[in-house]
């Protein structure tokens, strides 16, 4: 790039910010991003819950009151969730109550 005026007729060129740092990707190209497992001691099934899991409970439990009568619900109440195991056992049972079609595999292509 040149510091100079583009002339009459020509595109004006961006400067990178990234300082070259990443690959531009071309128009068709895939990018993967490759994604570490957790840790093993990501989950811990007596650790207290903490504020994004709690944040995550009253979200479940939103969409629960809004999309299901009463008797269809779960019915723990959230002030008795306090560990990580008791969150993820509330959220497997809303999920499985909201989501009872299960999650259909797709069908392989048919051959010629």
């Amino acid at each position: 790039m040149t510091d100079a005026a583009p002339q009459p007729g020509q595109p004006k060129q961006r400067k990178r910010k990234s300082g070259g740092k990443t690959a531009p990707v071309e128009r068709g190209d895939v990018t993967f991003v490759r994604v570490p497992l957790p840790a093993a001691s990501a989950f811990d099934k007596n650790r207290p819950a903490g504020c994004l899991l709690q944040a995550q409970l009253l979200h479940f439990r939103h969409a629960e009151s809004a999309r299901l009568p009463k008797e269809k619900r779960d019915g723990r109440r959230l002030e008795d969730i306090r560990t990580e195991a008791e969150a993820a056992s509330y959220i497997a049972a809303v999920t499985r109550i909201l989501h009872p079609q299960r999650r259909r595999k797709p069908k392989p292509p048919a051959s010629s």
